[in-house]
């Protein structure tokens, strides 16, 4: 789920008072598109934001929406992805069940719970969200949007952040340098601030980001930056580069580096034979999406 394309949809059509439909994965079965806790929502026009397959449910949702939409009452519907039957789309040979909650949202249940879906995705520690329907309660575990703090704006910090907000995840930028900062262009929720390197850790609050990547390209500042992330929880932290200079600013860092064993990501990237910041940026993101995958695994 894009958490910031789903939240900007929910929050048009709230502001104006609109009632929508939220649909929920709440079981699955075998290889399908969409995991437990998976949802999207569905205007009053049938407009939807999200997807619980790769397309071949989505317009019946829309259609079994409009009732749940009138009579305010939940409906949960079962598809069986495994079948040969090709009626429709559904004969898609994935081989998997799916279990989808439907519920209506309106002032008058003030939009619950997505509202409460809203918080945790806006905030940095999971929750479990409570969903009740037909005496039945559902427990879906919501996971707050991946946090990225990038160091360095140079022209190659803008795929990476680009290909990060499609993603959903919420990126921070930072650069020591003013003209870095001011002549980026990262587009709508990315926040750009111009830091001294040196004071990374006491302007910004480190523990609220889940993956950092280090792409100055001024040795002083990696190291910098590298010294102050040693200190944190952060899982995942990239470092641009050849291995010689990253041996050199790790041995730089002296018994410190050692707090980034396991951690660090250097040259940072799946090594796809991609050359230029575009093709860069992609192995980057791919690097970070597997890690998040693992950590949300275990």
């Amino acid at each position: 789920m894009n958490a910031r394309r789903i939240m900007c949809f929910f929050e048009e059509r709230r502001s104006k008072g609109e009632s929508l439909v939220m649909a929920t994965v709440i079981n699955t079965g075998g290889s399908t598109y969409s995991k437990a806790g998976e949802q999207m929502l569905i205007d009053s026009d049938g407009n939807f934001c999200g997807m619980l397959s790769g397309g071949c449910l989505e317009g019946d949702l829309v259609e079994r929406s409009r009732s749940v939409m009138e009579t305010g009452t939940a409906q949960t519907v079962t598809y069986d992805l495994s079948s040969d039957d090709e009626l429709w789309g559904l004969g898609v040979g994935c081989e998997g069940t799916m279990h989808i909650l439907l519920q209506a949202l309106s002032l008058e249940n003030s939009y619950e719970p997505f509202t409460s879906v809203v918080k945790v995705l806006n905030g940095h520690v999971p929750r479990t969200i409570e969903i009740h329907a037909d005496d039945v309660t559902y427990s879906v575990v919501v996971l707050p949007s991946p946090s990225l703090l990038i160091m360095g704006a140079g022209l190659d910090s803008e795929p990476v952040v680009k290909i990060a907000t499609e993603l959903g995840w919420r990126c921070s930028v930072v650069d020591h340098r003013p003209a870095y900062i001011s002549s980026r262009s990262f587009g709508d929720g990315v926040v750009a601030t111009c830091v001294p390197a040196d004071d990374l850790s006491s302007k910004l609050d480190l523990s609220i980001f889940d993956l950092a990547l280090v792409m100055s390209h001024h040795l002083v500042s990696d190291r910098s930056y590298l010294r102050q992330l040693a200190s944190t929880d952060i899982g995942y932290v990239g470092l641009l580069g050849p291995p010689k200079r990253r041996d050199r600013l790790l041995g730089e860092l002296g018994d410190l580096s050692k707090k980034l064993q396991g951690r660090i990501h250097a040259p940072a990237g799946i090594q796809l034979g991609g050359r230029g910041p575009g093709p860069i940026a992609v192995e980057i993101i791919a690097e970070m999406q597997q890690f998040l995958a693992k950590h949300q695994d275990l």
